[in-house]
């Protein structure tokens, strides 16, 4: 049989059992969703081999192909809450690639077809532990486009995780004030790259204007191949702080900071990297918005984003967007973005560019 064959035969199968399992409980509220992103993205570089390097979305250039598509399942009820939810598309494929095989019963072939996995119990009035894969506390902004401001996604969501697996105690201290704490496989990983565990925790004060978030990730990582040379395992902390606003009217808009360190190699000191992003939205109206987005981007020593060049990534970008919300849950979204690095390390038909422009136009529909 096909691998092929054997994931629609595994997806089709889960989906029948897990749905027995919870209507099987009477106190469980069961609901069923889906969505599916089809993209279009002109590279002005036309990169050689059609993939688009330092993003996931879109992750191939001058084609149409589906972006994101997922089934999801969800079962309430008052102790406990669970998601199932299975994916395919191109920002799967690109996103998945650093899904550690390590072992023959490991990597990123199956796992990457599971966007969320997990299974929550009430412990407490205020408190729930969950379990399984889920998408990580860090960063603002979705893996699931039609929930961002913005069509594609700023350096600072590419370069920090999505998804993680592990578990997670949320605890709310108050109605504006919760808090985080997580034990996970690692940096964005389902399979094991190494023999520690990650330790995260988050907190955040929200009120009916805005929110403030203050997130971590710290543990022992190993950061990819850099020029041919593997590198070891080395202690990571990472910080995410995220304002965001949430007052009525036709302005939205999230400013995010990421800092990171990581010890080097055979050294005392440590490397840094450190993003940034501004996001705004405007309604013109109850259908129509206009979305903005300014960044940068900072590794000197390529710990997260490796070029495969002498140069290191820094850089800045620009990003201007049209929202059309139609009917019966489609969305048609349109984006231009500008990126600028002190450095050729954009691939230009066969030869590197300091810059990039791109124009990406979204078909999607959530039901």
């Amino acid at each position: 049989m096909q691998f092929q064959d054997f994931s629609s035969s595994f997806i089709i199968s889960a989906i029948i059992i897990y749905s027995q399992l919870v209507l099987a409980d009477s106190d469980k509220k069961v609901s069923w969703g889906g969505f599916i992103d089809g993209q279009y993205a002109f590279d002005f570089n036309n990169p050689p081999d059609g993939d688009r390097s330092f993003t996931t979305q879109p992750s191939r250039a001058n084609e149409f192909n589906i972006n994101l598509a997922f089934i999801e399942a969800k079962a309430e009820s008052s102790k406990t809450r669970s998601r199932f939810a299975l994916q395919t598309g191109t920002s799967v494929q690109s996103n998945y690639l650093s899904e550690p095989q390590k072992g023959s019963i490991s990597g990123g072939e199956l796992s990457r077809h599971i966007q969320e996995a997990r299974v929550g119990y009430k412990v407490s009035e205020n408190t729930w532990l969950d379990a399984g894969i889920f998408f990580a506390h860090v960063g603002s902004e979705s893996f699931i486009s039609k929930d961002n401001l913005t069509l594609t996604r700023s350096l600072v969501a590419e370069f920090s995780p999505y998804y993680l697996s592990g578990v997670k105690l949320t605890h709310s201290f108050s109605n504006q004030l919760t808090g985080q704490l997580l034990v996970t496989n690692g940096w964005q990983n389902i399979s094991e790259n190494n023999t520690d565990k990650n330790v995260g925790t988050g907190i955040e004060f929200a009120n009916d204007q805005w929110s403030l978030a203050y997130n971590t990730l710290l543990g022992r990582e190993v950061s990819a191949d850099l020029n041919g040379s593997a590198r070891g395992s080395e202690f990571r902390h990472f910080h995410d702080f995220i304002l965001k606003s949430h007052a009525p009217g036709p302005w939205e808009w999230v400013a995010q900071y990421d800092v990171g360190f990581q010890k080097k190699q055979n050294f005392s000191t440590e490397s840094q990297w450190q993003g940034a992003t501004l996001l705004s939205r405007y309604s013109l109206n109850a259908d129509q918005k206009i979305a903005l987005r300014l960044e940068a981007y900072q590794d000197r020593d390529q710990i997260i984003i490796v070029t495969n060049e002498a140069d290191a990534f820094n850089g800045y970008g620009l990003s201007v967007g049209f929202d059309q919300i139609l009917p019966d849950g489609i969305f048609w979204r349109s984006e231009l973005r500008y990126l600028k690095a002190t450095r050729d390390i954009f691939p230009k038909e066969s030869k590197l560019s300091s810059e990039n422009m791109t124009a990406t136009t979204s078909w999607a529909v959530s039901f």
